[in-house]
């Protein structure tokens, strides 16, 4: 008596090597097919057991004989036709498979997604002539067919989208020989381009078309019609329950359009890429692949491997490179305080009022060149002078670079020079109730059209309150 696993062990083994079933089940989804060839799946087990240790080389290939999967109950059929023996593996353990790789999900054609809907009109038409009462054992089981129908075809739906969100891997891999081969290119984007039309005239259209609530079908009610009108027969018989569970459903399928539709979008923006559009299109799917597996490595059941293991990643690549020496991005969010919004409206108010004064600025007369005039100088800085008296100014940390923001784009003809002769000016005459203090820090300004570079004193524009700390006394000196 040859050496047989019971179904758990088999199984058990089964996902312990899941990379057996999942070639198989690409292989059967590119034929078409709803079987495995015996040949296909032993030349398979041959070659993954051939890297394994003995002991566990004996144990996977007891498991994947086909006798063994057959008396188990994997394996419901076994068909020979043309010479060949066909394997039809239980639905549930090939829809388990695919729940385990999004790559393997099965996109929806427009066929199988009006079966669903043909089903769901029957389910309709037979709800209209029950007779709602939970002692009929009739209804009863028309219900439950109708919960199992739409969860199913939610979950069909779901998974759809999950393999849909994936599709620009696919789409790299059909584009990679477009990209890597120039004197190619026209041919092999013509190929693509037929290839990636299919997929969205086969698959993402008819889902879009499917989930479209304005839908209208010559030959009956849309999906989310037929589910709203027997929505309106459970309440009329007061099946709240079920009623409300089949409208929830109802939204859940309609929050499925939206992830839907974005990928249809990406599709159409990839058929109007460039050839070097590709290659970057493919080096970043490459690349985000490569940190797919890595991540894919922490989602085992070690709680030790919490983190991404990237250090190799990092130095093959190089994009990470010298990251931690750069500082991180600083946000910038609105304060809480009053004395924030208090200053934000007088930088505001300031700006406004120096966009009204602007046509009042005066036009100061261009000085060039080491032999320029006295009588210029002075009538240029006597101008800037006037301008700074109505120029209005609020307490602040930096006060040379407020006046190169309030003075560069407002005066012709500003320079540096212009600058200094402000500054003098508002130390040795600071405006009312202000005082100007000077600090031994120094910073820098630069002024791009000239290349000039000018480094200052920082230097604050403050309150004055000195002569306000004792309010009672300098009235009494007044009134003296």
């Amino acid at each position: 008596m040859s050496k047989r696993f019971s179904t758990l062990d088999t199984t058990r083994l089964l996902f312990d090597h899941p990379k057996i079933l999942f070639r198989l089940i690409e292989r059967m989804d590119r034929n078409e097919a709803r079987y495995i060839l015996e040949s296909d799946l032993v030349a398979e087990v041959m070659d993954y057991t051939r890297n394994l240790g003995k002991a566990d080389r004996e144990r996977v290939r007891l498991a994947m004989n086909t006798e063994n999967l057959f008396r188990s109950g994997l394996i419901i059929d076994i068909i020979k036709a043309e010479g060949e023996r066909r394997l039809v593996f239980q639905d549930a353990l090939i829809n388990l498979m695919r729940a385990c790789n999004a790559s393997l999900y099965q996109e929806l054609t427009d066929a199988r997604l009006r079966g669903h809907l043909v089903t769901l009109r029957d389910v309709r038409n037979r709800l209209e002539t029950s007779t709602f009462s939970d002692a009929d054992l009739d209804y009863t089981e028309l219900r439950d067919d109708l919960n199992e129908r739409v969860s199913q075809l939610i979950g069909l739906l779901r998974q759809n989208v999950l393999r849909m969100q994936t599709i620009s891997t696919q789409l790299a891999d059909l584009s990679g020989d477009a990209s890597r081969e120039p004197e190619k290119y026209l041919e092999l984007r013509h190929n693509l381009f037929e290839q990636i039309v299919t997929l969205y005239e086969r698959h993402i259209k008819p889902t879009l078309v499917f989930l479209n609530p304005d839908t209208r079908l010559p030959d009956g009610s849309n999906l989310f019609e037929t589910l709203n009108a027997m929505v309106r027969l459970l309440e009329s018989h007061d099946d709240h329950s079920l009623a409300d569970q089949l409208f929830r459903s109802a939204i859940s399928l309609n929050a499925l359009y939206k992830p839907i539709q974005a990928v249809a979008q990406e599709v159409e923006h990839f058929l109007r890429k460039t050839r070097r559009g590709m290659a970057q299109y493919n080096a970043m799917e490459h690349f985000y692949g490569k940190l797919r597996e890595l991540k894919g490595e922490t989602e085992t059941l070690s709680l030790r491997r919490k983190w991404l293991e990237g250090g190799e990643f990092a130095r093959s690549t190089g994009f990470l490179v010298g990251l931690r020496a750069q500082q991180r991005p600083k946000h910038y969010a609105f304060g809480n305080s009053s004395s924030y919004y208090q200053l934000m409206f007088s930088e505001l108010e300031l700006r406004l009022s120096d966009l009204r004064r602007k046509a009042e600025a005066p036009v100061l007369q261009e000085v060039e060149g080491s032999g320029r005039h006295a009588r210029i100088d002075v009538k240029r800085i006597n101008q800037l002078y006037q301008w700074l008296d109505t120029l209005g100014l609020r307490p602040t940390q930096d006060l040379v670079r407020e006046l190169h923001g309030r003075l560069d784009g407002f005066i012709p003809g500003y320079r540096f020079p212009d600058l200094l002769a402000a500054l003098n000016r508002l130390v040795n005459s600071p405006p009312e109730g202000m005082r100007v203090i000077t600090s031994n820090r120094f910073r820098t300004l630069d002024q791009p059209e000239g290349g000039e570079q000018f480094v200052y004193r920082k230097r604050r524009l403050e309150s004055d309150t000195r002569d306000s700390v004792h309010p009672d006394i300098d009235q009494e000196k007044r009134h003296a």
